[in-house]
């Protein structure tokens, strides 16, 4: 009896207690209310943070060496300005004829690749279409009696079929391995083949 009423009082004051108490969401809320009441909270984001350190707002403790040493190659200095313009002029166009070569890699590869595509799906059909047909035959003793002679040349065709559409395409799949290791020598990224 005393471990009876025991429990009964543990009981109570843990309902006491946990209907007093705020659970983990409510106090969560109750702590975003308050942030969101503060008009005066600072927000840092990318408008008050600059993209960018000036050259000029911004001095390094080397400054000065560097200012004596561009005094003395101002002259070659325009030289090497002069040249990274065309140098950057270059990569621009390389960058642009890789990313065409690559795209016309992209496309052969693609093409190939749905090509093999729509022979798996040929195979498939015609492989399903030998096994409806042998399920029929064998299913009717009457049709086995009847037609033998045109279910096995039916049947001669119809795995012609299914080996050469396995041989066109056993040789797409050959022909789409030498085009992504051709692509690759070319200098497409491994990434874009896969």
């Amino acid at each position: 009896m005393k471990r009876l009423v025991l429990l009964i009082i543990i009981c109570v004051s843990a309902l006491i207690v946990s209907a007093g108490a705020q659970s983990v969401v409510d106090a969560a809320r109750a702590s975003r209310a308050r942030q969101k009441a503060n008009p005066n909270a600072k927000v840092i984001d990318n408008d008050v943070i600059p993209s960018a350190i000036d050259a000029s707002s911004y001095t390094s403790p080397y400054a000065s060496a560097r200012a004596s040493d561009d005094k003395k190659d101002d002259s070659s200095a325009k030289k090497d300005a002069a040249k990274d313009e065309n140098k950057t002029g270059d990569k621009t166009s390389t960058a642009d004829d890789d990313q065409k070569n690559i795209d016309s890699w992209m496309k052969l590869i693609n093409d190939e690749k749905k090509e093999i595509r729509q022979l798996e799906r040929e195979l498939n059909v015609a492989q399903r279409e030998a096994g409806v047909r042998s399920a029929v035959y064998y299913a009717d003793a009457g049709t086995m009696l009847r037609d033998s002679a045109k279910y096995a040349e039916d049947n001669r065709k119809l795995q012609a079929e299914i080996e050469t559409k396995t041989q066109a395409l056993a040789s797409a799949k050959q022909k789409l391995a030498d085009l992504e290791e051709q692509a690759r020598k070319a200098g497409v990224p491994s990434s874009r083949l896969d």
